[in-house]
């Protein structure tokens, strides 16, 4: 979930050869290494200087994230890289579990939060391609829930919402670029915003509960008249399953991890995993990092949790950096197709005004536009981060970061878990991780992914 850097964090927008093995495997920095076998690398691996890369470079990002655990911004990070299709650079830094002095290890889980909203994008697109849906499809076609929207006009004498109809239905083109008029829990002292904050929503609901509680909420605006971040993603899980005929969860385990090699990924942890989970931590009043008590947690091990399409997956820096290396090479990975080069095309186009994310998130959003579940640069001259036009991401609530850069070949992952609550400072990991990350580039063009591949057309530089 993407929030202002000045009081939350942002998101934007969650084995390597032997001579180079101990810059690109670095050691925790504040703990010895883990005693578990280490995680295999998630993707063939090269060294830093045969994909264009500046190893003295990449040190000194590491090195920055290193002094971010010691100023306590974080507890800790797991940083990937990879450019070409192949996996250049690997670091663990601080501690997953302070208290229990356990080292961030490659095969930390993390809660990715809004990360799951590019993944949940990515399973309407499978659809999409399968011709059992079209973009512009009324979603009430398939969730009749939807169907004689009303749009929220003021309240009256008592307080009471007033309401219109809606002048055209929701589409699911709509809820992928978060242009429906449905909210999320950002302004809980407006009318609307409390009539979001007293929805039902818990871990303990089905998805179609809470897609129907939902739906009784009037709209912000009329659909596809603004640009608003939402529960648009979680519409968009129980789409795809009443779609597909399966279970959200089931889906996204047969059709897209399972054939991804993401084996670390789901919406809850089996108990054997659970010492493998970051703690959460947030900062007190002093500054000092303490476990956070936010309360949409839930339980991890708990499989009964509801699938949030929006923000309910925990992963790992390596299953996440296969899912983006997929979406950069055109759609497919290791000889698995999940979508065609054409619609990861249109997945990273921008989709809405060219102001509609500096309207609505400010300053921070200059340059920066919206796809199909990816914020993308759109103009690199005021973008706040480095990179080129087409460069495409979307970051998690609790500081979790990756980015596809089509022009360089490049893609990185980038992992903690901080609740910005309580942040006395602006939030600025994003915008330091993409720095840092093209700082190290020494030439531009990488070659192709792989063998075979069809990478997505190339955004212009700017």
């Amino acid at each position: 979930m993407r929030n202002s850097r000045a009081a939350l964090c942002t998101a934007r927008f969650l084995g390597l050869a032997l001579a180079a093995a101990s810059a690109l495997w670095a050691a925790p920095a504040l703990a010895a290494p883990s005693a578990r076998t280490p995680a295999p690398p998630a993707l063939p691996v090269s060294t830093p200087a045969a994909a264009g890369l500046s190893i003295e470079r990449l040190d000194r990002m590491r090195d920055f994230f290193r002094g971010e655990v010691d100023k306590s911004s974080a507890a800790g990070y797991v940083l990937l890289v990879a450019r070409g299709g192949k996996l250049v650079y690997s670091t663990a830094i601080g501690m997953r579990d302070r208290a229990r002095q356990l080292p961030m290890t490659l095969d930390t889980r993390f809660r990715i939060a809004s990360m799951s909203k590019p993944i949940t994008s990515v399973a309407v697109l499978m659809l999409y391609e399968e011709g059992r849906l079209h973009l512009d499809d009324p979603v009430s076609r398939f969730l009749p829930e939807f169907a004689d929207e009303r749009v929220f006009t003021g309240v009256d004498a008592q307080g009471a919402l007033t309401t219109e109809p809606a002048n055209a239905p929701i589409t699911i083109r709509h809820l992928l670029t978060h242009t429906s008029g449905l909210g999320y829990l950002f302004d809980p002292s407006s009318p609307l915003g409390k009539a979001y904050n007293a929805l039902p929503i818990t871990p303990d609901r089905t998805l179609a509960d809470t897609v129907r509680a939902l739906a009784g909420v009037p709209l912000y605006f009329q659909p596809g008249t603004g640009w608003r971040y939402s529960y648009a993603d979680d519409v968009l899980g129980r789409l795809v399953e009443v779609v597909a005929g399966m279970p959200f969860e089931r889906f996204l385990k047969t059709r897209l991890f399972e054939p991804l090699g993401m084996t670390h990924t789901g919406f809850y942890l089996p108990e054997s995993d659970l010492p493998l989970l970051a703690t959460l931590y947030k900062h007190g009043s002093t500054g000092e990092l303490e476990p956070s008590d936010a309360p949409m947690l839930g339980s991890p091990t708990d499989p009964n949790r509801w699938p949030s399409g929006g923000g309910g997956l925990i992963s790992t820096a390596g299953d996440y950096l296969r899912f983006a290396q997929m979406l950069e090479n055109g759609g497919s990975l290791e000889g698995k197709r999940i979508l065609s080069p054409v619609t990861v095309a249109l997945m990273g186009s921008n989709h809405v005004p060219d102001d509609a994310m500096f309207k609505f998130w400010g300053a921070d959003s200059r340059g920066l536009g919206y796809g199909l579940g990816v914020g993308v640069i759109i103009d690199a001259v005021s973008s706040p981060y480095a990179g080129f036009i087409g460069d495409y991401s979307w970051g998690g609530l609790w500081d979790t970061h990756w980015v596809a850069s089509p022009r360089t070949g490049i893609v990185a992952v980038l992992l903690t878990q901080v609740d910005p609550r309580g942040n006395q400072s602006p939030q600025r990991t994003d915008p330091d991780f993409r720095d840092l990350l093209f700082a190290s580039v020494e030439r531009i063009d990488a070659e192709p992914a792989q063998a075979g591949s069809s990478p997505a057309p190339r955004a212009a530089a700017r």
